[in-house]
């Protein structure tokens, strides 16, 4: 058995921890580096990796100054020796199997990546399993950049929804040769959001096979008590540079206007989390509609909310849609604002029918 590198990076998470690295040393695949990257965490999760790594030799600690996700991978792949690669976040865990079934998938097909998929996990144990939207087979030569990597980018126009193929490199299995050789590195996302996204076209664009995969053992922690009612302004920024940074590489790879059409996609549905975050932030109203005024009024928004075929949405987010290319600020808070009650709603509801409260 070829030696898989899991890189863990760490940062105040010391409630977690544990439930990620003992789910990790439970895999059936016994042949592992593991590798927990201290990003400057400010709780006791640095201690808890030492401790950690006097248990288990397939152990090694990265202690670093905080420098974000992005480069705390990045600080892992520098000490990864192993033949191949998976990440994983330290809130999250994965199923015994998980490793082992990615390995299995990439040496039947002589594959440069196994994709896998994920199950969201609620705090109250809730799962829903999220498989990948593709046949299970290999997928070669100009297959992946037509049926894999552009579909990473972003949704096609007539897909239901905006997310096609998930962008996150947590699912997968990665060669370390290709990553060596191109020299693939994360990029960091206090400056650009959905850093995955772009290891992940780097990678592709280099692949020359790709293997879907049945495989959903990533269980992702959704912890929404966790979400954060503080609205911080820097976001729309990180934002606005996605879309340069993900536009720069489709033209660095000549990927073409389907990919940029694609791109446009994604970074609309990243302005409407953006706006979300507003929604739901301690801000007073006045404060919420002057933020999502300046969102829309921005030169970058608005060019692509004009240039995007938005009349190919659902009914709801054609509707969302046109209001915010109108800069009908209100009326898009309005709108916002009652999404987000609905949703909680459906969430007290779920909740009452689960513990029976109320019967």
């Amino acid at each position: 058995m070829e030696l898989v590198t899991v890189i863990v990076p760490v940062y105040n998470v010391e409630k977690y921890l544990k439930r990620c690295v003992d789910s990790i040393q439970r895999q059936s695949y016994k042949n592992l580096e593991i590798i927990l990257v201290d990003d400057g965490s400010p709780d006791n999760c640095g201690q808890m990796c030492d401790e950690l790594k006097s248990s288990d030799p397939r152990i090694k600690v990265v202690h670093r100054e905080n420098g974000g996700l992005g480069f705390a991978r990045n600080s892992g792949l520098e000490a990864a020796t192993g033949e191949y690669v998976t990440f994983i976040d330290s809130d999250d865990w994965i199923d015994e199997e998980h490793i082992a079934n990615l390995y299995a998938a990439i040496k039947e097909n002589e594959a440069d990546v196994a994709l896998g998929s994920h199950k969201s996990v609620s705090v109250d144990g809730t799962e829903q399993a999220h498989p990948l939207p593709m046949a299970y087979r290999a997928y070669r030569d100009a297959e992946v950049r037509d049926m894999i990597l552009l579909p990473v980018i972003g949704a096609d126009v007539h897909y239901p929804q905006d997310v096609q193929i998930s962008s996150s490199c947590c699912m997968n299995l990665y060669r370390m040769d290709i990553i060596r050789r191109e020299k693939l590195r994360f990029e960091s996302e206090k400056y650009a959001v959905a850093e995955d996204l772009y290891f992940n076209v780097d990678y592709l664009y280099h692949a020359k096979c790709v293997v879907a995969t049945d495989e959903i053992g990533y269980c992702y922690f959704q912890n929404e008590n966790s979400i954060s009612r503080k609205y911080d302004r820097k976001r729309f920024g990180r934002t606005l540079n996605f879309y340069r940074v993900l536009s720069e590489r489709i033209g660095r790879y000549a990927l073409g206007d389907s990919a940029m059409r694609r791109a446009e996609r994604s970074f609309l549905m990243k302005i409407r989390v953006a706006i979300r975050h507003i929604v739901i932030s301690d801000m007073d109203r006045h404060q919420k509609i002057a933020e999502i005024r300046e969102i829309l009024n921005d030169s970058l928004v608005s060019s692509v909310l004009d240039s995007y075929p938005v009349e190919t949405y659902i009914p709801a987010m054609r509707l969302l849609s046109v209001l915010m290319r109108a800069k009908c600020v209100r009326t898009v808070y309005l709108m916002m604002k009652f999404r987000e009650t609905a949703k909680q709603y459906g969430a007290l509801r779920r909740m009452i029918g689960k513990f029976g409260i109320g019967r």
